[in-house]
């Protein structure tokens, strides 16, 4: 069978089409005003119709689209559009991003620049294929029914094979944080990895999932019960009837901007809420694009068991809130789990802040991904595992000024020192340059988190990776000056993970040092503690017989597993 050609494509909106949806805007009918409890709001609308009309630049965003290589090609009797962006690495991974509903491509355009030419050779590199959903922009209107989940996971698999990739990862948001794990279930010989910015596991039924939930996945219920008693009727109109929406979506781009902004937090810039709403209108694919919804409530195909691909999370505070035991449940393999709060204010409830944080958050979430997929490639879980240990902690962390275990340093002082050693293992190793301040005077003055930590630990994670298992003499800062590559890494994971802990405690969150951790870290500590003890570590405290692994390795680092504040 001949497999269909892939074709250059470029965007070329006619003249005519540009024009009458001026001449639509300018005549629109607005309905009478009401309050923002009764949906979108007159105001939030006409601000934004303004915009589209007087301000954005149609034009201007097509030359940015074609300023990345464009095709399309026929996958399963559909056209289908998508950027394909290849890095100038020759060791880059493979990557397939997919967008979700109200969003587009457009969601993805700011992460194109970092993931595929970052700064630093040491981060990892991707080359990038960025679809178009089935029935959305470019890749609609859909002619024919049935394109949910599981079939757009098939096309995606069928692209990245036919451009030539037998192993890639595999990204997305909203409706790309369903179909990226579906992939991974099609192909698992093939995906190395899947990250997603939502795992959307809910409560079975079974009251014994609910027991002795944490206040936090309590809130996080809390929240999604209010946004399907007041935000859901998009997701039930899509779900049931498509068709009688899509012939106002198709006739007047009013209709289409005010349902489309209500998944549009107005925290959001209006040129990127724009360019969205008008990549549908002018491809005609407002009708076709809420079909995905239908197609997914009205499947009678589900997959059976959990997926088993290495799986990461990046969620973030104000959007939907992930929780791990149902997580679990459907998803075997999640060696990642990560929050962040990249707010800069409070739009309400409404606001869903974070949603589309490749745009809101590029910097963020592109550390993310580079730290996840780095983490999969390394030869090193224990490095990487102590790395998400002090991940996990940081990101609870909401009070930089709490004393901690460690002598006189307050929690930021704690981040930044033990930043500051993950830094200075992967200067040791690659040469490049090591911390800007003292990591044993830290200021504590840290006003992003996450910006501060992520590089430090991607830099770590990349020069670790460049170890060979039976390396001997790895250069390390300790004062045992080089030594062998296990014990090295062990060194760097032993500090990560100890001031994981210090973090948790000082927090009053959950412990994120394991049994199994502190199993695999006991080994270095023995080694390497003795001539680290009042510089490093404090004498070696006593405990009882037959102590657990974790209290064990606390004690004889000189830390009380009983510590509070």
């Amino acid at each position: 069978m001949t497999v269909p050609a892939l074709r250059p494509f470029r965007a070329e909106i006619p003249q005519s089409a540009l024009d009458d949806l001026r001449d639509r805007l300018q005549r629109a009918l607005w309905p009478d005003d009401l309050p923002a409890e009764y949906g979108v709001t007159n105001e939030r609308v006409r601000a934004l119709a303004g915009h589209w009309l007087e301000e954005f630049d149609w034009r201007a965003f097509e030359a940015r689209l074609n300023a990345y290589p464009q095709f399309v090609t026929e996958i399963d009797g559909e056209t289908i559009h998508f950027l394909h962006v290849r890095s100038s690495r020759a060791d880059a991974t493979p990557l397939v991003l997919t967008h979700g509903w109200p969003g587009s491509i457009v969601e993805y355009l700011d992460v194109i620049g970092p993931l595929t030419e970052p700064e630093s050779a040491d981060a990892p590199a991707f080359h990038l294929v960025i679809p178009s959903l089935p029935g959305f922009g470019f890749s609609g209107p859909t002619r024919a029914a049935g394109w949910g989940t599981h079939r757009t996971a098939a096309a995606w698999a069928e692209l990245m094979s036919r451009l030539g990739y037998e192993s890639y990862g595999a990204a997305g948001n909203d409706a790309g944080s369903m179909i990226s794990p579906e992939i991974g279930r099609l192909a698992p010989e093939k995906v190395v990895g899947v990250h997603v910015t939502q795992l959307f596991s809910f409560p079975s039924g079974d009251p014994a999932e609910m027991a002795d939930l944490s206040e936090a996945d309590q809130a996080a219920l809390a929240h999604l019960q209010w946004f399907y008693e007041n935000m859901f009727s998009f997701n039930t109109l899509h779900s049931q009837q498509p068709h009688t929406l899509a012939f106002a979506l198709a006739d007047s781009p009013l209709a289409l901007l005010a349902w489309n902004a209500q998944l549009f937090g107005e925290h959001l810039d209006a040129d990127f809420v724009i360019a969205n709403v008008a990549l549908y209108w002018l491809t005609g694919t407002g009708g076709s694009s809420i079909r995905f919804y239908y197609e997914d409530a009205h499947t009678t195909s589900h997959p059976e068991g959990p997926t088993t691909v290495p799986t990461g999370l990046a969620m973030f505070a104000g959007d939907f809130q992930s929780i791990r035991r149902f997580a679990e449940r459907d998803h075997a393999n999640i060696v990642s789990w990560n929050a962040y709060d990249t707010r800069s204010g409070s739009g309400g409830p409404r606001d869903a802040a974070g949603h589309y944080s490749a745009h809101e958050a590029p910097e963020v979430l592109v550390a993310d991904i580079r730290t996840f997929f780095a983490g999969l490639s390394s030869p090193w879980p224990l490095l990487a595992s102590a790395h998400e240990a002090l991940r996990s902690a940081a990101a609870g962390v909401t009070d930089g000024a709490l004393p901690t275990p460690c002598a006189e340093w307050t929690v930021h002082q704690v981040l930044q020192h033990a930043g500051g050693d993950q830094q200075g293992y992967s200067a040791f190793i690659t040469g490049e340059p090591g911390p800007d301040f003292d990591p044993f005077a830290p200021s504590g003055a840290l006003e992003d988190v996450s910006a501060f930590l992520e590089p430090k630990l991607a830099a770590a994670a990349a020069a670790f990776a460049t170890v060979p298992p039976g390396a001997e003499a790895v250069p390390t800062p300790l004062p045992q000056g080089a030594l062998p590559a296990a014990v090295a890494v062990g060194a760097a994971a032993l500090d990560a993970a100890m001031h994981a802990w210090d973090i948790a405690v000082a927090t009053g969150q959950e412990s994120p040092l394991t049994k199994e951790l502190a199993e695999a870290l006991l080994p270095t500590a023995k080694e390497l503690a003795e001539p680290l003890r009042g510089f490093a570590y404090a004498p070696a405290l006593d405990g009882p017989a037959g102590d657990d692994a974790v209290s064990e390795l606390l004690r004889y680092l000189g830390r009380d597993p009983q510590w509070t504040a």
